[in-house]
């Protein structure tokens, strides 16, 4: 249907519509069912799906319509429907659409590249060299005291900071920070929500009016903080996540209270644009990895000789830098011996100081308007959260 519809749109010679591609989905599903393999009939199938794409291609690249978007996609639907009648349906499912996705997304995917400066570009293979080259390579032992330095671990820190950073720079570039402050915050959430709010405390400062409307940005910023710890602790142990959970909603829901209060409050909805560009800095994901080996191995001191004190004392120093480190090297530790709830207290600390961390300085840089709403926004999350401490007993890692 999208081949169709792009070809009626554009004025060209259809090779293929809504009936032939079905009929090429066929006629591989049944060479596979009938034969019960990908053998040499499925094979020969292909190969005349692929010389009736070929006879198309030179009969429109005699009139100048060169491309091969149509017969490509020919091809790949005849593999789809012959994986289909392999068995493998969801990977046929999942081929399919993302067949379909691909060519929906001709303008997008296009304007993409082209807007991409050099250093952007660099970035990109940067990321796919240090996530497919390097980090297979790296040994998967411990080193260094009691074992607690994996390079292969401690390298993975590296992608996964690079791959979040990266990921919001191509949501951002994909849907636009200009539409709104809001999507900005919550896209660079993913990345550092203490990176937007210090971007979002200079500009304020700037202002005469709309500071409140920024500090909603950085309030979303700091509630997807939540929900990326909540998704680190579940892909280390999820046996923290079950600890932490209440804590997280807590201070999730008090920070959701705020901003709906801060929203009906405010009466003017300027857009800003934060000048928010490419995150992805492989100099400060490196750094990260140090400090995330630094506190590994300061947790592992602390829980040695310094007891359940010791642990929050490192949570509370390593929250004022960035709660992604402690979050990571604590769930990594519960895994080989320490008890979750002391694993879920000490990143509850570690959130607390960052968020506290986060208001002091919306404090001592923001302008007023910012100033008030963010204040607004993480006290009332940080009360919450302390509450929710309390009550569910982690403070006495229980």
């Amino acid at each position: 249907m999208e081949r169709e519809r792009a070809a009626h749109a554009n004025g060209e010679r259809m090779f293929a519509g809504v009936r032939t591609f079905p009929l090429f989905a066929l006629l591989g599903a049944s060479l596979t069912v009938v034969t019960g393999e990908i053998g040499m009939a499925v094979v020969a199938g292909f190969l005349a799906v692929a010389a009736l794409a070929v006879v198309a291609y030179w009969r429109t690249s005699e009139h100048n319509e060169v491309g091969t978007t149509t017969e490509s996609a020919a091809l790949a639907t005849y593999w789809t429907g012959a994986i289909a009648g392999s068995g493998a349906l969801v990977l046929a499912a999942a081929l399919g659409i993302t067949i379909a996705v691909l060519l929906a997304s001709k303008e997008r995917l296009e304007a993409f590249p082209q807007a991409m400066s050099r250093e952007e570009l660099r970035a990109t293979l940067t990321l796919a060299v240090i996530a497919a080259v390097i980090l297979p390579l790296l040994p998967d032992t411990g080193y260094g005291p009691w074992g607690v330095w994996n390079p292969r671990s401690l390298w993975f820190v590296v992608v996964l900071v690079c791959g979040f950073s990266f990921a919001a720079f191509i949501a951002i570039r994909f849907w636009s920070a200009q539409q709104g402050i809001f999507v900005t915050g919550v896209l660079g959430g993913l990345a550092s929500s203490t990176a937007v709010t210090v971007s979002l405390a200079s500009q304020s400062r700037a202002m005469s009016s709309g500071g409140e409307r920024l500090s909603i940005g950085a309030g979303l910023a700091s509630t997807v903080m939540l929900v990326r710890v909540a998704v680190l602790t579940a892909v280390v142990n999820p046996a923290v996540l079950a600890r932490l959970a209440p804590f997280l909603g807590a201070v999730a829901a008090g920070s959701v209270i705020a901003i709906a209060f801060l929203l009906r409050r405010s009466a003017q909805s300027a857009q800003q644009e934060t000048g928010l560009t490419n995150p992805f800095q492989l100099r400060e994901a490196i750094r990260f990895a140090v400090i995330f080996g630094l506190v590994l191995f300061v947790v592992e001191a602390a829980r040695r000789y310094a007891g359940r004190w010791g642990i929050i004392a490192a949570s509370a120093l390593a929250g004022l830098v960035d709660v992604d480190a402690i979050t990571l090297s604590l769930s990594s530790v519960s895994a080989r011996g320490l008890p979750p709830e002391t694993a879920a207290g000490g990143i509850a600390i570690a959130v607390l100081a960052n968020t506290a961390a986060k208001a002091s300085y919306a404090a001592w840089r923001g302008g007023r308007g910012f100033r008030t709403g963010v204040l607004t926004i993480l006290g009332t999350g940080f009360v919450a959260g302390a509450i929710a401490i309390i009550a569910s007993g982690l403070e006495h890692g229980r």
